[in-house]
Parts: structure tokens; sequence; C-alpha cells
């Protein structure tokens, strides 16, 4: 099995001070979960190995009563892509004359996956035109509103908001968290769509990308952009490049073309030889910046 690394699965979270539910800790990584039955709270944690073939331990830091506790476990796991092999993808990039060194330097990494096609959705939108520092304080102001909190050890760990909590709320409420008018439209759309049972996993699970994408892109506010990183980020399909991203362009710039600037259709070709693994070596490409790495 191909190592895993916690610490550099959950190192983008620990780029924004605003965060407030995928929370990296001293000892690892901490989300709360909301269930039917209550609030699970939960930390991921990895012992120290240089082979990076330490499991990673799941422990329940507190819990309500009736909370689903084992649901909640599973969400984590796939989060943080816990049990996903990648050994093909490392195999890839080795045999590239361009990409070897990214197998040494990023060993471990997973791409992490939004819990819920509402959170994805909603996150993605909130980035939409905005720096992605802006958008994760507007996100945590989201959070803060309409979300659940559990406290521990004088900390508090939100859950991410379930579309049920939006109901009868105004576009004005949500402006004044700081969204555009566009955005406030688009997210009740999508509260509205998930709570009518339209954008649940396990029916999008059943649908081809073309599909998905086709319903997204009829719904207000979302676009080519956010259809295609729904489908990387919530649906783990990983034969999805999201072309028109600009982080994309420039990383696949930097280390596929000499540092000039591709196009969409070029990013679209250069990835095409990957196969059914090519989102994940964008990942690998564009996680290379965050690292400090240079071809």
């Amino acid at each position: 099995m191909a190592p895993y690394s916690l610490s550099r699965t959950i190192g983008a979270f620990s780029r924004f001070p605003a965060e407030r539910v995928d929370r990296v800790t001293a000892s690892g990584f901490r989300r709360a979960f909301a269930t039917d039955g209550g609030v699970v709270l939960l930390e991921a944690s990895q012992a120290e190995d240089p082979q990076l073939s330490a499991p990673v331990s799941i422990e329940v830091v507190s819990a309500d009563d009736f909370a689903d506790v084992d649901h909640a476990i599973g969400q984590l796991h796939r989060q943080l892509a816990i049990d996903e092999p990648i050994a093909d993808v490392h195999a890839t990039l080795d045999s590239s004359p361009d990409l070897w060194p990214l197998t040494g330097a990023l060993a471990g990494l997973r791409r992490t996956i939004d819990p819920t096609p509402f959170e994805g959705l909603v996150s993605s939108i909130l980035a939409q035109l905005i720096s992605i520092a802006g958008a994760a304080v507007v996100r945590g102001r989201f959070v803060e509103a309409f979300g659940q909190f559990v406290s521990h050890d004088g900390e508090e760990y939100w859950t991410f908001p379930a579309p049920e909590s939006l109901g009868g709320v105004s576009r004005d409420r949500l402006a004044s968290l700081g969204m555009t008018g566009n955005k406030t439209k688009a997210i009740l759309a999508v509260a509205e769509a998930c709570k009518r049972g339209e954008l649940s996993l396990e029916q999008l699970d059943r649908e081809s990308d073309q599909a998905i994408a086709t319903h997204l892109v009829a719904m207000p506010g979302i676009g080519p952009w956010t259809a295609e990183w729904f489908l990387v980020n919530v649906m783990g399909r990983m034969s999805v490049v999201p072309a028109g991203d600009l982080g994309i362009r420039r990383s696949t710039g930097l280390w596929m073309m000499g540092g000039r600037m591709p196009t969409q259709a070029e990013v679209r070709e250069l990835y095409e030889p990957f196969g059914e693994r090519r989102a994940y070596i964008a990942y690998f490409i564009l996680s290379a910046e965050r690292f400090q790495l240079q071809p």
C-alpha cells in the first residue's frame, strides 16, 4: 500500500486562521460532524514514522448520547481519503521525466473530499471571484451563523451547516455575512435542491460526470468551474480536471510547459494520457506550490 501522511494531507486546512470546521491541531486533525442523533467530535492522529506506514487512528473526543458515531467516523475516513490506495498515481508520477520528483517530495499526500454535496457547493460558491483567504472568512461567518458547535477543553468546534438550517433564511441575512447577491441566491437554491433530495450522494453516485455537471450548471450561480470542482472535491471523480482553474493552469504550465501558461484546451490535452486518475496527478502538481517545490 502507498504511504499515507496525515500531516501533508491536512496541510491545506492550516492556511486559514478563520477556519471553523476543519481544525488542524498539535496532535492531528479534529472535526465535528452533525448526525441525526447529535454532534460527534472526532480526532485523527498518526504516529511519527519515516516510512509513513503508521495507521491513522480515529478517537471519539465527544459525542451526544444518541449520535451516530459510526456514520461520523465513515465521513472522516472518506474526507481524509484514509483508505484510498494511490500506488498507481505514484507509479505514473515516477514514470514521468518531468514529474517524478513529486513522488518523494509529496509522499503520503491525499486529495481530501468534502463530506457532503451541500458543503462542497457552498464552499465553491463562496470562493467565486474572491481570494481564498477572503472566502475562508465568509465561510467562517456562515458556519457560526447556521452550524452547531461543541466545546471541548475551552475550544469551540463547529459543524458545517445542514441545508435545513437555511429554512426561512432571507437573502439579506446571507448578504450580511459578506456574500454578493448572486451568491445568496445560489446558496439558497442549493439548499432547496438538497432538501428535495436532488443532490444526495446516493443519487449522484448513480449519475455520469456529464449528467451531474449538466444538472449543476442549470442552477443559479453555478458554472462549469464550480461543477468540475464539485465532481472532484465532492464526488471523488478523479478523471475530471478543472481546466479553467487558474491555479491548475499555472502549476501545469510550470511543471509541464516550461513555465508558459497553457490554455484550457492545452490543460485537457496534457492530462488526457493520465487516464482515470488525471485529477490526482493535477492535484500533486497543484500542491507543489504549497510545499514550495520547483521543477
